[in-house]
């Protein structure tokens, strides 16, 4: 409860700041994305993973919850660079993580739009240094081909390494629905074996104008 009150917190005064800071708001919009990840294993066991996301202009913000462990949240903020490569965005990333983990986070985000074809890749090592064994690093990759203006399907995988571990390799397909400002994801990795994990993702999209003094 005090993570996800710190987390309402830090938005607030982020939002306040923006709306007085003349060069940052003039004639930019604020694009605020809300959402969740859900996850199911066939153990029947379900994670839900809240998500938000803020950006304007070149300056982007994440937030999320039993993202990198149970029961943690983290901020995350980062700047879109090379913009001038056509549809191409690029979001190095930075943050702190608290609750269950401890640590700080390093993350680059990459994503490509092209014609019908679409790919996310996700870089991530996150370091906790009260217990380092459970730091990790994990990649997140996802390519879909749009079939229609709103059905996408593609193929997906995650890897995840930590120091005291097996590295992990899980591979999915993926389906999307995209409508007006909302958005569902859902992958089936490991959908050939017994041990499959279903992830479900809802988004809302949204912009507020901001007015320039």
């Amino acid at each position: 409860m005090k993570s996800l009150t710190l987390i309402v917190l830090f938005f607030f005064l982020a939002a306040k700041g923006i709306c007085q800071d003349p060069a940052l708001s003039k004639n930019r919009d604020l694009e605020i994305s809300i959402g969740t990840f859900s996850t199911v294993t066939t153990s029947h066991r379900m994670t839900v993973n809240p998500i938000i996301s803020w950006s304007w202009d070149e300056y982007y913000i994440e937030n999320r919850y039993n993202y990198e462990a149970l029961n943690s949240a983290s901020i995350n903020a980062g700047k879109r660079i090379l913009r001038k490569l056509k549809h191409v965005e690029i979001i190095p990333m930075a943050g702190v993580v608290f609750g269950s983990f401890k640590g700080v986070t390093g993350e680059l985000q990459v994503s490509l739009d092209y014609s019908k074809w679409d790919l996310f890749i996700d870089n991530q090592y996150s370091y906790e240094y009260t217990h380092p064994a459970k730091s990790f690093y994990s990649n997140w990759s996802v390519i879909r081909y749009k079939l229609t203006n709103m059905f996408s399907v593609g193929l997906s995988d995650f890897f995840v390494w930590q120091p005291r571990g097996c590295p992990v390799f899980d591979k999915g397909i993926t389906i999307s629905v995209s409508w007006s400002k909302w958005s569902v994801r859902l992958y089936a990795y490991n959908y050939e074996k017994e041990k499959r994990e279903y992830w479900l993702g809802v988004r809302y999209n949204l912009k507020v104008k901001l007015k320039g003094k």
